[in-house]
C-alpha cells in the first residue's frame, strides 16, 4: 500500500473533521520547531559564544534548555489533545518574538539571546516565522475541529 505524507495546508479549506485535527496538530509541530530552535540556541551560547559570555553560559542555556522543554511539553499537549488556547499562546509567542528581534535590528542592539552569533539569530528568526504559519493554520484547525464537534448537537434540536 502507497500512503503518503500528507502535510496540511495552513491556508487550505478545513472540510472535515480529520482535515481539521490535521490542521490543528500544525500547532503541536510549531512548538516543537520552537523547541529545537531553543536547543540550537542553547548550544551555540554553550559552544560557540566568546570569552565575553563566559559567566553567563550556564544560566543562559539552561534558561534556553527550560524553554525548550516548556515548549516541546506544551506540543505534546496540543498533539494529544487540540484545543485553540495553545495556538493562540504561541501565535502571541512567536509574534513577540519576531518583533522584538525587529526592534533588536532597527536599533542596532544586539539579539535577544547573548552569545548567539548573527547566522543564529537569523536561523530562529526563520523559524519563528514558520511557527507563525504553523500556529495559524493549527488555531484554524483548532477552531474547525470545535465547530465540527457541536455541530451535531445543534442539530438535534
Amino acid at each position: 500500500m502507497n500512503r503518503r505524507f500528507s502535510f496540511p495546508n495552513p491556508f487550505g479549506p478545513v472540510d472535515s473533521g480529520s482535515t481539521a485535527q490535521a490542521m490543528a496538530r500544525l500547532s503541536a509541530l510549531a512548538f516543537w520547531l520552537w523547541a529545537a530552535t531553543g536547543l540550537m540556541q542553547a548550544g551555540l551560547v554553550w559552544y560557540a559564544s566568546d570569552a565575553s559570555y563566559a559567566e553567563f553560559r550556564g544560566a543562559t542555556t539552561g534558561f534556553a534548555v527550560f524553554f525548550a522543554l516548556t515548549a516541546g511539553l506544551l506540543g505534546w499537549m496540543q498533539w494529544r489533545r487540540p484545543n485553540r488556547i495553545l495556538p493562540v499562546f504561541g501565535l502571541a509567542w512567536a509574534l513577540y518574538e519576531l518583533s522584538s528581534f525587529g526592534v533588536s535590528l532597527l536599533v542596532g542592539a544586539p539579539l535577544g539571546v547573548a552569545g548567539v552569533p548573527a547566522w543564529g539569530g537569523m536561523i530562529a528568526a526563520t523559524a519563528m516565522l514558520a511557527c507563525v504559519v504553523l500556529h495559524v493554520g493549527g488555531l484554524r484547525g483548532a477552531t474547525a475541529l470545535a465547530r465540527f464537534a457541536t455541530a451535531p448537537l445543534a442539530s438535534k434540536r
